[in-house]
């Protein structure tokens, strides 16, 4: 090989290993930089499936007693379109999701104070319906002087350990109001 190959393709292997330099002098190292130009990009796992109960999506706190009618609601409530994202941690072997979801309160005519305390449930489950988790969490409401509504927004986090091969896909995060036998309507 003459002399100005040898330089010529020594000047293109001086050029290559410049550009990688500069590439990971502003992103990185020179492995991920290398790997991420090789590589196919990861992609993205699906998020757990986010849904409220049917028929756990409102709830009616009536007064102390027998009395069922409408004079004798205190607060009425309603958990409203949830939001949420998720992340995927420990190298994909945990999901967590951070979800937003809002209540809203109604005062009703037999209130005796500007506030309740509204019980509701967040359960992780398979797809299959087997339900894995579940915690109970209660949400204060004010409701200003004067007024009859009032909503609050809770801000929840959910981590979910992914055995095997499951991803967030392969589960269903069931949100809802922990209602009693009564406010289900069924007999105690």
């Amino acid at each position: 090989m003459s002399l100005y190959l040898k330089l010529q393709t020594l000047t293109r292997a001086t050029s290559v290993m410049l550009a990688l330099f500069l590439l990971t002098a502003c992103s990185g190292t020179v492995e991920t930089d290398v790997l991420s130009i090789f590589s196919k990009p990861k992609p993205l796992l699906p998020c757990p499936q986010v849904e409220i109960l049917p028929g756990a999506e409102t709830i009616t706190i009536f007064r102390e007693g027998e009395g069922r009618d409408l004079v004798d609601v205190r607060f009425e409530g309603i958990i409203v379109p949830v939001s949420g994202q998720c992340q995927y941690v420990d190298d994909d072997t945990a999901v967590i999701v951070e979800l937003i979801l809002r209540i809203g309160a109604t005062k009703g005519p037999a209130a005796t104070s500007q506030s309740e305390e509204f019980p509701f449930f967040v359960a992780i489950a398979e797809k299959t319906g087997k339900i894995i988790a579940k915690k109970i969490f209660y949400s204060p409401i004010e409701v200003e002087e004067g007024r009859r509504r009032a909503t609050v927004q809770e801000e929840l986090e959910q981590r979910i350990p992914l055995p095997g091969l499951k991803t967030g896909g392969d589960y269903v995060i069931i949100i809802g109001f922990q209602l009693t036998r009564e406010q289900m309507g069924l007999q105690s």
